[in-house]
């Protein structure tokens, strides 16, 4: 079973505290006061949003989520925000679900790949991460901030989950 990446989109989100959960991914528009007094009760604190890589530092988090656009080199955006960071933070990557993307987001080393796909991309995003399974060490994601979506057969490490969803999803 995946361990779960907790979306928290607004301070009024419930907060699970669910030994399943191995990190909460806070929006970087929360407040700075919300972000600095988390308790997080020994789990990784992720921010993700435009301004993430940016609010890292200043808001001590563990690291970031980027999500990454095809439209632009991928490589590029990667070394970006990777750069913004510094050493010893967190960088997850969220491409969309094809070969190419996982490829050139691999190359670039994060702690994890997450796959973004819509529900009738399934089958095809199942067949892409068994694939990707099998030729990369670094962990992968399925990224459900999108809405909710049937996993069976997939076997990512971790899904990214909005705290909306997390108790409809049979956790």
């Amino acid at each position: 079973m995946p361990q779960f990446i907790l979306n928290i989109n607004s301070a009024s989100d419930t907060v699970y505290r669910d030994e399943n959960i191995c990190c909460y991914l806070l929006n970087e528009s929360l407040p700075d006061g919300y972000v600095q007094s988390f308790s997080a009760e020994g789990r990784l604190v992720l921010l993700g949003g435009k301004n993430a890589a940016e609010r890292c530092k200043l808001l001590n988090a563990d690291g970031v989520v980027a999500d990454i656009s095809s439209d632009y080199p991928i490589k590029a955006q990667v070394a970006k925000v990777a750069e913004k960071l510094g050493k010893g933070k967190v960088l997850g990557v969220v491409v969309c679900a094809r070969r190419h993307e996982a490829m050139l987001a691999s190359e670039t080393e994060p702690q994890f790949v997450a796959f973004r796909f819509a529900p009738e991309e399934k089958d095809k995003a199942q067949e892409l991460i068994a694939w990707y399974n099998e030729l990369f060490l670094i962990q992968c994601a399925v990224d459900l901030r999108g809405g909710l979506q049937n996993l069976d057969g997939i076997d990512a490490d971790f899904v990214i989950i909005n705290s909306h969803d997390y108790k409809d999803f049979g956790c």
